[in-house]
């Protein structure tokens, strides 16, 4: 179910979603660096470590404010990839199928937060979403749908049968009106 959420909340939960997406593209350019060579530091490492601390921390305060269901910023998505990532040279170790995976995976959430902060602005400015409709799951609607209750005949047939018998009656009228 939908919650009206009021421009001056709208405003708080802007900035947290901020730091969230902030944070998140962060996360990428650790994951950059495990399709390089380059030598990783443990204050590269120390730093990331950080970054999915304040990623985690900043997940669960939005988790508390909106309602992943109507703002779809894949929570759990962030949490996976948080766990899988278990440190820069660990990414680098993985095979680059599954390094491609986990940056396709960010790219979805990234174009999720993308959505969800946009959708925020527009709250500020006096927009309201609309309410998500619920899907008819009721067991007598599905047992209506499944025995193959007919919908309305288009009148196509009935439209047909008009012109010839229109058709038909023009020619009885021109072969009487030629006696």
């Amino acid at each position: 179910m939908s919650i009206l959420i009021k421009p001056e909340k709208a405003k708080d939960i802007l900035t947290d979603l901020k730091k969230l997406y902030d944070l998140w593209n962060t996360i990428k350019g650790y994951l950059l660096m495990a399709f390089t060579n380059e030598p990783i530091s443990p204050d590269v490492e120390g730093n990331f470590l950080d970054v999915k601390s304040h990623t985690s921390k900043y997940l669960r305060v939005v988790a508390e404010k909106i309602d992943s269901h109507q703002f779809r910023y894949d929570p759990e998505k962030i949490s996976l990839l948080l766990r899988q990532a278990i440190s820069v040279t660990h990414l680098r170790s993985l095979p680059i199928a599954d390094r491609k995976t986990l940056f396709e995976l960010w790219h979805e959430v990234y174009v999720h937060l993308s959505q969800v902060l946009g959708a925020f602005l527009f709250i500020m400015e006096g927009y309201q979403p609309l309410k998500k409709e619920k899907k008819i799951t009721s067991i007598a609607s599905l047992k209506k749908g499944a025995s193959g209750a007919r919908k309305k005949e288009s009148n196509i047939g009935k439209v047909i049968a008009a012109l010839v018998v229109i058709g038909t009656a023009i020619v009885i009228i021109i072969l009487r009106s030629n006696r």
